[in-house]
């Protein structure tokens, strides 16, 4: 039989390489120092070449070095996996499930969609983490998260992705402000009328394209970083901007002298669900989106109904 590496030397390597020290690495796999390097080198003798090379303190991996890690890696990410299948299967919806929101998601249903965890999983630890849908996606795919709650199109190929509900956008300007009561045509708009988010936040795109927005001379060059900022400048009649139906129903328009034009037509962005590919949750994770797609297209119709 074939001398094979074992799981815990494959860590012990991954942990060097994170800490590029043995004594830290020690220290964070609960090990002395020498039980590490012994490992280590036991490693490197079953492979057959060496992977880190050692100078007085300082080490340095080796090229070779450096592709085992990445394999290790995957091997690892592979055996958690499959260690996670057997486990979804016995206790769905069960333990810790740490899922990603980008904030023009999350400041409207966060609270309530916690809420709702709570009451249909028991066994569920749900932790909620709000950030970019880029920093998301890099979360996702260095294992820091689960999942990732989306607002689509967004380029998501490395992922499984489940699209949960139609999100409708909405014209909204200051009830003083002069505008025309019909607005068929958004690129008839006065110019540096239009008020968005910066551009890291994929609403802005997604409103931009969705209501077939393309003479850039209605855009106004501020960009707002959150809705607050986006609706104060609306609110003091600089011009208009594009809220999601989400955002509605949560009432964030709610005593403000503020009032929407009409759902745009076919405008809308998708929500959608993100696991990797890889996971041997997939089948906690159908059972997730099942059910959270329930409700958030629960609370997407609501507000379309209310405008």
């Amino acid at each position: 039989m074939t001398n094979l590496p074992s799981i815990k030397q494959l860590q012990y390597l991954i942990a060097v390489h994170q800490h590029q020290h043995f004594g830290r690495a020690a220290e964070a796999c609960f090990i002395g120092q020498s039980t590490l390097s012994s490992a280590i080198q036991t490693l490197e003798e079953t492979l057959g070449c060496q992977l880190i090379e050692r100078e007085n303190r300082s080490l340095m991996f080796t090229d070779i070095g450096e592709e085992v890690v990445i394999r290790a890696k995957k091997i690892i990410a592979d055996t958690m996996s499959v260690k996670e299948l057997t486990k979804s299967y016995k206790h769905p919806l069960s333990g810790k499930l740490t899922l990603g929101v980008i904030p023009t998601v999350a400041s409207f249903i966060a609270a309530p969609l916690y809420q709702f965890c709570l009451q249909q999983f028991n066994q569920l630890q749900l932790v909620l983490v709000e950030d970019t849908s880029d920093k998301l996606l890099d979360k996702l795919e260095h294992g820091h998260i689960d999942m990732a709650m989306l607002a689509l199109p967004y380029h998501t190929e490395r992922f499984h992705t489940q699209v949960l509900a139609k999100d409708h956008f909405s014209l909204v300007h200051h009830q003083d402000y002069e505008i025309a009561a019909d607005v068929s045509d958004l690129n008839l708009l006065p110019d540096k009328s239009v008020f968005l988010l910066e551009r890291e936040h994929c609403m802005t795109g997604h409103a931009l394209s969705a209501c077939h927005l393309n003479r850039s001379d209605c855009i106004n060059p501020f960009e707002a970083a959150n809705l607050h900022t986006l609706l104060s400048m609306v609110e003091y009649q600089n011009g208009v901007t594009f809220l999601p139906q989400m955002a509605l129903n949560a009432g964030i328009l709610q005593g403000k002298p503020i009032v929407t034009n009409g759902v745009l037509g076919d405008a809308y962005r998708e929500i959608g669900l993100l696991w990797r590919k890889t996971t041997g949750r997939i089948h906690d994770f159908r059972l997730f989106s099942e059910k959270v797609g329930e409700f958030v297209n629960q609370q997407c119709e609501q507000a379309k109904k209310e405008n």
